[in-house]
């Protein structure tokens, strides 16, 4: 047999063991592990955050601080999330964000003043407690301040 021949055969062979050792049972295996079925909070990296204050308005010109983090600042242009006016009670919609751990969220909310010269503190508190809740859209983390 040829040198050639004998490199072919053996890069056929060796081709043969690797698709023995990825068959069918080790993908359906591994793909099972990396993506369990979730249907708790707990398990989720994001969800949507839908926030309303007892009873209040918002500040017209808000800040939102969450575990001492800028949320929102209206005070500033282009923000990825906005008050929503519109609705009674007013509220905010953090889309996409962190998944909270209870017991450890603590939420600011400053009014920056109608002209932003001012940042006195309107709401801070600890410990904020917030319910899960399963929509058409999937997880929604809802809190009422």
């Amino acid at each position: 047999m040829s040198t050639c021949r004998r490199f072919c055969f053996s890069l056929s062979i060796i081709s043969l063991f690797g698709l023995i050792s990825c068959g069918p049972d080790s993908v359906s295996r591994s793909s099972k592990e990396a993506n369990p079925v979730c249907s708790e909070i707990d398990c989720l990296s994001t969800a949507t955050w839908k926030m309303t204050l007892q009873g209040r308005s918002f500040p017209d010109k808000t800040k939102l601080v969450i575990n001492n983090e800028t949320i929102l600042n209206e005070c500033l242009m282009k923000q990825k999330y906005s008050v929503d006016r519109s609705t009674s009670p007013e509220s905010i919609k953090l889309e996409s964000f962190f998944i909270p751990k209870r017991g450890e969220l603590s939420i600011a909310i400053y009014d920056m003043g109608s002209d932003c010269t001012q940042d006195s503190e309107f709401i801070s508190e600890k410990d904020v407690q917030f319910d899960a809740v399963k929509t058409a859209e999937g997880q929604e983390i809802l809190i009422n301040i």
